[in-house]
């Protein structure tokens, strides 16, 4: 009998309390208009028949419920949920950087998203948190609590508290797991983010709906269309089971489908299949079948089967393709057969109430039954079992389409009209809905089980009401069903559970039971008998009774307390198992019924005393089971009858329920419950480590019987916490028991022993020593008290204890021995088991304090069997062990022959150590080191760890070998998994896999003995400092590289991180201390408002730009020139003449020419804040103003423009632009940028806001976002017609869908376009801008698709003439130039290739429409438009090459991009005659030059000589250059101004070609050449080239250099172009009237460019990004703010198409903090590396380079290499995130040392390659930034002030010089390595441990001397001599005890009695130093011949004694001869 494990307490469920706090749902009002009927039918339905006091569970389901579940996380378990989670990051790496795509998840293995459970190696233990949560629903209320219950806290100790309200009553609730709740793409996610493993979810479901909540705030609704009869949890979801009475369609017999799975709350619910033993296949529709049980972890499911009355198991599974369409084809017969049947009905029987009944074959696990069915029909095998017309297949039950079911109102109408069948006219209604496809079912139920039920009469048949899998304590799973009614709990056994191989018993096993919960944490089940005791099982074996202390309360009346007193009055213990009545020692003492009255009045408690859960029927009820009470009642004392009046009701147990680990509730009679927590195995760890050694070595049998005895033993009544010590002797005292040790020698108690030691758990104890305490004060008070054998106290047990473990010490001899003992014959493998544990916990620092334990009980029991080497080897670990030399155990060899496993024991004693020994010197002849699984598991890891160091991976499995005992529990469980490493690795990353496999971390090792410790970590230093690439983080931690492990995190940053990192703040980049970061997403603190400037550039990260730019102000400045918001200075001095209004317009003019310039802003700062931004979802976006007026410095006045005259809606297009620069703020990265922020977004008034708001959406278009708008919110914004709003749309739409050749957007976009339209459709009147739009559009859309309809319909458009009336005759130019580039993008770069667009001749008629012809006829859907010419336009017979050669040109260049052709590329050249030049406009030839660069992409050269080439050099010598200015006289006909013009486009195209071609690569010969030809161009104003060219043509070409040279230069801000660029845009006022609006354009496009993205960006080199850059810097600037005449100013903003984030960005990971760092590059062909400028930087563009690697002499170096990591380095760049370094020990970053001093002091000590012996504190400061540096210098080493003795000095000396070593050498890690050693060697007391240590190092130094450069082995060294000196000191003083060992076999006790201990020690550890053994010398004869030196070292030789044993024996021999000289 055992004790709860504390008392137990009166249970509430804590949601009671709450609920009743809780208002409830609110009441919804009444409508006031209600028929009579419907109140008089809500007032019924209120009525409540029962009476609250009979509501009982039995009776009606009360208004509450509740379930509790354990919540609990051991160390293990998480572990392997991290490894797990690298796993997933390994493969999904595999899978590409978009790792967790969806359409990729299918190849990630199953075991890593839904891992297999492994069961526990270990049975129970004490150190697993464990929690409870409650889940408790009151009517409409659900409240779900966390936390244990406490009686002493009013608030029961709850961690947290939810409540939900529903509608509608609660039906079912239940926690759901986290499967269910995540779909598989979140599991992945999931797996990745630590934090969402534990995420927590309920499920309720009330009348029509089903919710789910979890615990991080997300929740689910699923509508119910069918009522539920219960709600299932199995692992795949949830199965629904619908009420069975509503499973009919009215009045037709027609089967529905019951059972439906949920595998996710938003999926849809879809109908089960079920699968018989028959393998028919068919829905799950009778009504007969019932579930009895799921289980969320298993896909078994239990049901019943009414008809059969038997239980069968059937495992749930996803369906297979061919049982969905056998199902769905049973379905369709099954329809036509329903209408014929229900026709034939209407035919015969239509006025009879009966109909046929139509039911199909069924097949269960029994029998199948045949039924025919009543009509005249051949005998189909087996329907779909449900048929209803097309339209009524059951996806309406589900409500898809139609509702028109089962549950509506229609069939409920029927029911009540009458009960006759449909009429005609009822049935045509039901088929006029329109039919639905029928769902598809997800899940199969296939039948694999049925219960046999032979011998049971039908009658005694019943379904189970509960049931649940239970694994024993040996590993064997049983599936459990409690059948109420009869008492009977039937276990059947389930064979490879888990598995696919899954093979369930025949036969049940049956235990009586009135109600039993299985509490798997223990792996035992709480049975509550028929007799009411609770009972624990395991499997099917009793462990023992639960003895439960009754509630202590106030005292009560005296009725009550004389009440219990009769209770508990003596009577004879009779029942059938003991015939007479006897009374047993434990109860013979007589009381009188006086004394227990006393007793009992004065007690407080109410209860009786007697427990209520021992066997209290009489003995009749108990005949039924009196060989399972004979077989297991383990207490010797049988209850008392009571006859059941004297029972009271509150003491009867009525039911059990909500177990949790190891905690259950008991209902009792009266409805009160009480909550007991039973005790776990055992509280200590070394226990558990010694069950699980002998659950390896025992047989299921035995190992049962040791759990018993152990746990009652542990555990009986009135036992409490034991100290470690008293758990220690208890267990073992029950081993020794069990293994028949400590059987009582004497002869005449031999009978009462085996009695006692049959039944009770405590060992015997012998009755004389009992005797001098009969005296009643000393006795027990239990016998002193009454007769009851259940109020235990913990005095009892003390006095049990005393007598059991101190009776061998005061007996007479030793024990005698048990032979029938079921331990006895294992005795050698249980002690050889405990043998290699107590070796294994030597390498685990945490149980040093325990071997002693463990030592001392295998000494004995090495004694006790005569093991010399096992005593030797136990006295070398403790020498006070010595002193026990006596056997306790009578054990002979006549014993020994008895036992098994003895062979085990004939070798010497294993000893880890000197294994480990063996493995460092590489001695192959040595007998392998046993391992068993789960017992040395370590130790094998360790051999495995040390010979991979030593002597690689061909030796691993040299040193040790694997044991299993036949029949052990073990081979239950499964087998781990088997283990590889690379074999072509370096041996340091060898032994990185290892360490992974063993799932050893860092902390890991950290527990190992030093020794060893120091040999893997200086294999881990080797990887450290050359890690391997692209592995795992537990690989990085392993090596302490906390930067490369962050790096592996990278490709996951949008799995793992909600919000993701562009523009994130870091807690960083705070390298200045104005502002303090906030924490938010927002990418900085906020400011306050005043230092706000609403200029749109607020939320720039300062702190980035400033890193990037740390010397001047120039960010500053870039937002000076970009600010639009304020009003512009004025400064116009009022010369003396001028009148005031002269002077007002003059100001105005002024006004005027500077407002060309700020309207041109937001382009420039679109750029400049490109992506900055991560909105919140509740944010609106601010638009900063575009201010347009001006404000005089001196008198601060405003100026308006009144006076003059400008154009009215001048300002359109800048706000078009202002609303883009907002719009493209916001980073592709934000989250829930969806249509209703949009649409949140949209300004309320009309007016300037829409035009903004257009940009505003062509803006989210560019970035990605408009993909996510709805197609209402578009369908809104463009029936408005707003032109600008349909620009805006259409190009952000096509941008967002760009190359995708979307079918919806095509169909928008083709509604814009004639030509996409049939001829026949209506004219809408459409813009021409809205028209470019869409042609662009379309180029984007179908960008490289090179669809055939779409290059024609475009090449068309490009010569499209101008219409008969109005259409096409404004801004033709842009029209045919849009359509050009969108053909250009449709095809680009395929040149020729497409075949389907070779009969097109596209080549042959763009170079028509480039240089001009005869106009050919036009095809296509409109040709009947043009047959008229235009009247507006007269263009004559040949083309218009004016409008149509723009776009053909770049057309053409697009088309043939990088291919090269030089057919292509002549068309292109330019004329090298000035006849022929004549015949080309000059700024075409600027274009045809650009067609040329791209077409001949590859000859492109930023050199000086190819720009220059590109002008004919025939025309050269014709340039007005201003030295031949006086001999112009001769060449008269000379067009100067034509060449010089020509000479400007050529060289602008030239240029722009660098430009694209170099975009982003900062090319310093690009630079050269470009800077050059800009200032040459800067100079010729007031020049004879610049008059001849003219002022415009300079000017624009002059913009044309400079967007080429900040191609370049993208992203990077430098300096000297933002010079020129100020030095452009200053150029404003009457005096330029050539400065255009197009001028201020392209200049402040420049601007933004230096500064793309705020730095973070620069362009892209792919085809497509050069197309949109082509599209967006077309060199043709507007004049004014309106001009959309040659290229639509929408396309201006096309280059974000072309831009990708490329910034490395540092951070060191120590500080968090954004840092300066120098990397280098290896471009792909080159053998040196490149050094870049000082990140953060801009890398050069990926596909580029092989190589990245920080080379800084200040950090740790990390390379990122193509096809190793390359991948990470990619994610980081597209996600802007940092990448983060570690600065190397002693360093400062270069923002605290620029120059580098201060660290060079710090640089000397530590590339020192000599030892420092004497150091200086001070040089220590050095290095306090380290993280450990400081506590330790300030604790230990600074002592100033203080004085200290010699030995402290030295002390202190000693760890001054292993913290400088491991500091300088920035090794802190290897300091508690050193600091263990040194504590090894100067121990006062040394031991055994510290000898090994310090030989094992020995060892390793010695093997391989000259290669540890990694560890200071001076300074090891150093220690080990300290060490020697002590030895040599104790050989000297000890000489004589080690002869006295040498020549005796042991050291007699009474020798080592007269040394103190501390000498016994020393000699020991001589003893285990030079190897010596007992009795070594007695084979010397020294008798005959001389005694001299050689003639000792023969013999020693002749012993075969290794050289380092010789040495000590002569030490000794020295020493001897020393003392008796002395003498």
């Amino acid at each position: 009998m055992i004790a709860v494990a504390e008392p137990p307490l009166e249970f509430i469920p804590r949601g009671r309390q709450a609920a009743e706090d809780h208002p409830g749902p609110s009441v919804p009002p009444l409508p006031k208009y209600l028929p009579a009927e419907h109140l008089l039918l809500q007032r019924l339905q209120n009525v409540n028949i029962s009476a609250s006091a009979t509501n009982t569970a039995d009776e009606q389901p009360s208004q509450e419920f509740w379930c509790i579940r354990e919540i609990y996380d051991d160390y293990e378990s998480s572990y392997a949920r991290a490894q797990r989670r690298q796993q997933l990051i390994e493969q999904t790496k595999k899978c590409g950087p978009n790792a967790a795509a969806a359409t990729q998840l299918t190849s990630l293995p199953p075991q890593l998203l839904n891992p297999v459970q492994q069961p526990h190696d270990e049975p129970m233990c004490d150190y697993i948190v464990n929690n409870e949560e409650e889940l408790y629903v009151n009517k409409n209320t659900v409240i779900w609590t966390q936390g244990l219950y406490d009686a002493e806290d009013d608030g029961g100790g709850v961690h947290r508290r939810m409540c939900f309200t529903c509608d509608t009553p609660v039906k079912f609730a239940c926690f759901l797991n986290r499967r269910f709740v995540r779909g598989r793409l979140a599991q992945l996610s999931a797996s990745m983010a630590s934090d969402d493993d534990n995420l927590t979810a309920i499920c309720v479901v009330e009348q029509d709906a089903l919710r789910v909540y979890c615990d991080n705030g997300e929740d689910f609704v699923a509508n119910l269309d069918f009522p539920i009869s219960h709600l299932w949890q199995t692992v795949h979801g949830l199965l629904l089971e619908k009420d069975s009475s509503n499973a009919l369609v009215s009045h037709l017999s027609i089967p529905m489908p019951r059972l439906f799975s949920m595998s996710h709350p938003l999926h849809e619910a879809c109908p089960v299949v079920l699968k018989t033993a028959t393998n028919s296949t068919g829905y799950m529709t009778e009504p007969e079948y019932s579930v009895v049980f799921t289980a969320e972890d298993s896909d078994l499911v239990l049901l019943y089967d009414a008809k059969f009355f038997k239980h069968f198991v059937a495992r749930l599974r996803k369906v297979t393709p061919e049982e969905v369409n056998n199902v769905s084809q049973q379905q369709q017969q099954q329809q036509d057969l329903l209408m014929h049947q229900t026709l034939q009905g209407h035919r015969g029987t239509l006025g009879s109430s009966t109909i046929h009944s139509f039911s199909s074959t069924k097949n269960t696990g029994a029998t199948p039954k045949q039924n025919t069915t009543s009509f005249a029909m051949p005998q189909t095998h087996n329907f779909s079992k449900f048929g209803m017309s097309q339209s009524q297949s059951f996806s309406g039950v589900l409500g898809q389409s139609n509702r028109a079911s089962l549950g509506t109102p229609l069939s409920h109408l029927q029911n009540s009209i009458s009960q006759q069948s449909l009429s005609i006219k009822d049935m045509r209604k039901m088929t006029h809905v329109k039919p639905s496809k029928p769902i598809e079912p997800e899940m199969c139920l296939e039948h694999i089980w049925t219960e046999n039920t032979y011998g049971t009469q039908r009658e005694f048949c019943e379904m189970a009401t509960r049931a649940f899998i239970h694994t024993d304590l040996v590993g064997q799973t049983y599936l459990c069903y409690l059948l109420a009614r009869s008492c009977r709990l039937q276990m059947v056994l389930l064979n490879g559970y888990n598995t696919s191989e899954l093979q369930l018993s025949t036969l049940a096993s049956t235990l009586p039971a009135k109600d039993a919960v299985g509490l798997q944490r223990l792996h035992m089940i709480a049975v509550l008998d028929p007799g009411g005791n609770l009972i624990l099982y395991t499997g099917t074996v009793l462990i023992s009774k639960v003895h439960i202390t009754p509630l202590l309360s106030a005292p009560t009346t005296a009725g009550a307390s004389s009440s219990a007193a009769a209770a508990a009055a003596p009577s004879a213990a009779t029942s059938s198992a003991m015939p007479a009545p006897t009374t047993t020692g434990a109860s013979s003492q007589p009381h009188t019924p006086l004394q227990q009255l006393k007793v009992a009045s004065s007690s407080s408690f109410v209860e009786v005393r007697r427990s209520s859960l021992l066997p209290t029927k009489a003995a009749a009820d108990l005949s039924a089971f009196d060989d399972e009470l004979e077989l297991h009642m383990l207490s010797p004392i049988q209850p008392q009858p009571l006859s059941y009046s004297q029972r009271q009701a509150h003491n009867i147990c009525k039911a059990l329920r909500d177990p949790a680990g190891n905690r259950l509730t008991l209902v009792y009679a009266t409805g009160r419950m009480l909550r007991i927590t039973l005790p776990l195995l055992n509280d200590t760890r070394l226990i558990t480590r010694c069950v699980a050694a002998l659950r390896q070595v025992l047989n299921p049998t035995q190992f049962l019987h040791f759990v018993i005895r152990w746990y009652s033993a542990r555990n009986p009544p009135g036992s409490r916490d034991y100290s470690i010590e008293q758990e220690w002797q208890l267990f073992r005292s029950t081993l020794l028991g069990l293994m028949g040790c400590m059987a009582a020698a004497s002869e005449q108690h031999v009978v009462d022993v085996d009695e006692s030691f049959a039944r009770c758990a405590t060992p015997p104890f012998q009755p004389a020593t009992v005797c001098p305490s009969t005296l009643p004060q000393d006795e027990p008070k239990k016998r002193r008290k009454y007769n009851d054998c259940e109020a235990y106290t913990d005095d009892d047990w003390e006095f049990l204890l005393m007598h059991t473990t101190l009776a061998p010490c005061g007996g007479d001899g030793a024990y005698s021995v048990d032979v029938t003992a079921p331990l006895f014959r294992t005795l050698p493998a249980v002690f050889y088991g405990l043998h290699l544990l107590y070796e294994d916990l030597k390498l685990d620092s945490v149980f040093n304090s325990g071997l002693i334990y463990l030592g001392t009980f295998l000494h004995q029991l090495a004694i006790d069997m005569q093991l010399d080497s096992y005593i030797f080897h136990y006295q070398l670990d403790f020498p006070e062990l010595t002193h026990k030399t006596t056997k306790l155990t009578l054990l002979s060899s006549e014993h020994g022959a008895l036992m098994l496993y003895q062979e085990l024991l004939r070798m010497p004693a294993p000893s880890i150590y000197a294994q480990l020994e063996h493995v460092v010197l590489g001695r192959e002849e040595v007998v392998p080191y046993n391992y068993v699984e789960c017992i040395n598991e370590r130790s094998r890891n360790v051999v495995q760890l040390v010979s991979l160091v030593m002597h690689g991976h061909t030796k691993l499995k040299h040193w040790w070998q694997l044991l299993e005992v036949y029949g052990a529990v073990q081979l239950n469980y499964p087998k781990r998994g088997k283990r590889s490493i690379t074999a072509t690795s370096p041996r340091c990353h060898q032994l990185l896999e290892l360490l992974l496999c063993m799932q050893l971390t860092r902390r890991d090792i950290e527990r190992l003995p030093a020794a060893v410790h120091l040999i893997v970590a200086e294999t881990l230093e080797q990887a450290r400092l050359q890690p391997p690439m692209g592995c795992s983080q537990a690989t990085y931690e392993l090596i302490l590289r906390p930067e490369l492990a962050a790096h592996a995190q990278l490709p996951f940053l949008e799995a793992t991180m909600a919000q993701p990192h562009c523009g994130r703040v870091y807690k960083e980049d705070s390298l200045s201390p104005r502002l303090t970061p906030a924490s938010g997403e927002w990418p900085m603190a906020e400011p306050d408002a005043e230092q706000l400037r609403h200029d749109g550039m607020d939320n720039m990260d300062t702190k980035l730009l400033r890193l990037r730019f740390p010397d001047d102000m120039r960010v500053e400045e870039v937002r000076r020139l970009l600010n639009s918001a304020d009003p512009v200075a004025i400064e116009v001095q009022q010369s003396p003449g001028t009148s005031d209004h002269e002077f007002i317009e003059e100001q105005e003019k002024q006004l005027f020419a500077l407002c060309a310039r700020t309207m041109t802003l937001p382009l420039g700062r679109g750029m400049f804040t490109l992506r900055t931004l991560l909105p919140r979802p509740s944010d609106h976006m601010p638009m900063p103003k575009l201010c347009l007026v001006g404000r005089e410095p001196v008198k601060g006045t405003t100026i308006e423009m009144q006076q003059i005259e400008f154009p009215a809606n001048m300002h359109m297009w800048p706000l078009f632009h202002n609303g883009v620069a907002t719009g493209l703020k916001i980073s592709p990265q934000a989250l829930d940028i969806d249509s209703t922020w949009i649409v949140y977004n949209k300004p309320k008034t009309q007016g300037n806001n829409a035009l903004e708001h257009a940009g505003f959406l062509m803006a989210l278009g560019l970035n990605g976002h408009l993909k996510s708008l709805s197609f209402m919110s578009v369908y809104k914004y463009l029936v408005k017609c707003d032109e600008m709003t349909s620009v805006g749309l259409l190009l952000g739409i096509s941008a967002a869908h760009r190359g995708s050749m979307d079918t919806k957007t095509t169909r928008l976009l083709s509604v814009h376009l004639e030509a996409l339209l049939p001829a026949t459709a209506m004219e809408l009147d459409i813009p021409q801008s809205t028209q470019v739009a869409a042609l662009m559009g379309i180029g984007l859309l179908y960008q490289g698709s090179a669809k055939r309809h779409i290059a024609e319909v475009l090449l068309q458009e490009i010569g499209r003439p101008p219409g008969p009336e109005m259409e096409n005759s404004v801004e033709r130019e842009s029209y045919a130039m849009t359509a050009g580039l969108a053909l250009g993008l449709v095809t680009l770069g395929q040149g020729e290739a497409p075949a389907g667009l070779r009969d097109l001749q596209l080549p042959d008629t763009l170079h028509y429409y480039m240089v001009g012809g005869v106009k050919r006829p036009i095809g296509g859907s409109q040709k009947e438009k043009y047959r008229l010419a235009s009247f507006q336009v007269r263009e004559g017979d040949n083309v218009n090459i004016d409008v149509t050669a723009p776009g053909a040109t770049l057309a053409l260049g697009l088309m043939f991009f990088d291919s090269g052709n030089v057919a292509i590329a002549e068309w292109m050249q330019p004329p090298d005659s000035r006849y022929l030049l004549d015949m080309v406009r000059p700024d075409f030839l600027l274009l045809r030059t650009i067609a040329r660069g791209l077409i001949l992409w590859q000859d492109v050269q930023p050199t000086n000589e190819w720009f220059q080439a590109q002008f004919p050099q025939a025309l050269r010598a014709h340039l007005r250059l201003p030295s031949r200015d006086d001999e112009q006289s001769d060449d008269n006909d000379i067009d100067y101004e034509a060449i010089t013009q020509a000479y400007c486009n050529i060289l602008a195209g030239a240029a722009f070609c660098i430009g694209l071609k170099y975009a982003g690569t900062e090319n310093p010969v690009a630079f050269t050449t470009l800077r050059t030809v800009i200032k040459e161009f800067l100079g010729f104003p007031g020049t004879p080239m610049g008059e001849c060219a003219g002022r415009t043509t300079v000017e624009s070409c002059l913009m044309v250099l400079l967007i080429s040279i900040s191609l370049v230069f993208a992203g990077s801000g430098n300096c000297e172009i933002l010079r020129i660029i100020r030095y452009l845009r200053s150029r404003v006022g009457p005096q330029y009237p050539h400065i255009t609006y197009g001028s201020h354009m392209a200049i402040h496009m420049s601007l933004g460019l230096l500064f793309l993205g705020a730095g973070r960006f620069t362009i892209a080199k792919t085809p497509e990004s050069i197309a949109a850059l082509v599209c967006a810097f077309f060199p043709k600037f507007p004049i004014h703010s309106n001009d959309n005449r040659y290229h639509l100013q929408a396309l201006r903003h096309l280059y974000v198409l072309a831009v990708e984030p490329r910034l490395f960005l540092p951070r060191d990971i120590d500080t968090h903090q954004l840092c300066l760092c120098n990397i280098s590059v290896l471009e792909v062909g080159a053998t040196e590396l490149r050094r870049l400028p000082i990140a953060p930087c801009i890398l050069p563009e990926l596909s580029t380079l092989q190589r990245v690697i920080v080379d800084d002499e200040n950090y740790w170096p990390v390379c990122f290499e193509r096809s190793r990591n390359w991948h990470q380095l990619e994610k980081a760049l597209e996600l802007c995130a940092p990448i983060d370094i570690k600065k190397r020990t002693g360093c400062l970053s270069h923002l605290e040392d620029p120059d580098r001093l201060k660290s060079m002091l710090a640089q000397t000590l530590t590339t020192e390659q000599s030892i420092c012996w004497q150091v200086n504190v001070n040089d220590l400061q050095q290095f306090a930034s380290e993280r450990l540096v400081k506590p330790f210098l300030s604790r230990f080493l600074q002592t100033q002030g203080t004085t200290l003795s010699v030995s402290e000095q030295t002390k202190r000396h000693q760890l001054m010089l292993l913290f400088y070593n491991a500091v300088v050498k920035d090794r802190m890690h290897l300091l508690p390595v050193y600091l263990t050693l040194y504590d090894h060697v100067t121990r006062q007391m040394a031991n055994n441990n510290d000898v090994w240590q310090v030989k094992l190092i020995d060892a390793y130094l010695g093997k391989s001397p000259n290669e540890h450069t990694l560890i200071s082995v001076e300074l090891i060294q150093m220690m080990q001599e300290l060490f020697k000196m002590q030895l040599e000191a104790s050989t000297r003083e000890l000489c004589v005890p080690l002869r006295e060992f040498l020549c005796q076999k042991r050291l007699e006790p009474s020798y080592v009695a007269c040394i103190n201990a501390h000498d016994l020690q020393r000699v020991y550890c001589v003893i285990n130093y030079y190897n010596l053994l007992p009795n070594l010398l007695n084979g010397v004869d020294m008798s005959n011949g001389p005694i001299n030196y050689l003639r000792i070292m023969f013999e020693f030789q002749q012993l075969n004694l290794s050289p380092h044993t010789i040495f000590g024996l002569l030490k000794i021999f020295q020493s001897l001869r020393c003392a008796f000289n002395l003498e």
